[in-house]
């Protein structure tokens, strides 16, 4: 994974668009003290470094009939990428990381309910190659969720 170096306005016009990703840049310019025309190539630059990405995101305890559930895999170190590769394409999964420590791999499922969970974890989950466990915690209330640079505040 490559590291590119941000200054400070990059992380401040990252802070500006992690608070509402639609705010135009010439506020941001006039937030930050900078001309539109720079806020506006800076964040294409890093969208092209793949640094930025600008999503929506809907809350799923707001839409209802929705459950969200936290999944940690042990798997075969030689299937790593595959299964990683294999849940990444799944809808139903949201979040998918690599850990150090009990765990391998991290993965958030949404379902309706436990027992659209349950089919999806021993159907699909379950049955890829490579995957030795699971351990599955559901996640009752998101008190706080904010993706974004580390703030240094």
């Amino acid at each position: 994974m490559s590291q590119h170096t941000l200054d400070e306005l990059d992380r401040a016009i990252l802070r500006q668009l992690e608070d509402d990703g639609r705010r135009a840049f010439r506020e941001i310019a006039r937030n930050l003290g900078s001309s539109e025309a720079t806020v506006r190539a800076r964040v294409k630059r890093l969208q092209d470094l793949n640094i930025l990405r600008i999503v929506a995101f809907a809350d799923p305890e707001r839409l209802g009939d929705s459950q969200l559930a936290l999944v940690f895999l042990t798997v075969d170190p030689a299937r790593h990428q595959d299964v990683v590769d294999t849940l990444t394409e799944m809808p139903e999964i949201t979040y998918v990381s690599t850990l150090l420590g009990r765990s391998d791999i991290c993965v958030e499922v949404g379902s309706a309910n436990n027992a659209e969970l349950w089919a999806f974890l021993n159907q699909h989950v379950s049955a890829i190659e490579g995957v030795r466990t699971t351990e599955t915690i559901s996640i009752l209330k998101v008190h706080k969720l904010r993706y974004g640079t580390p703030s240094k505040e």
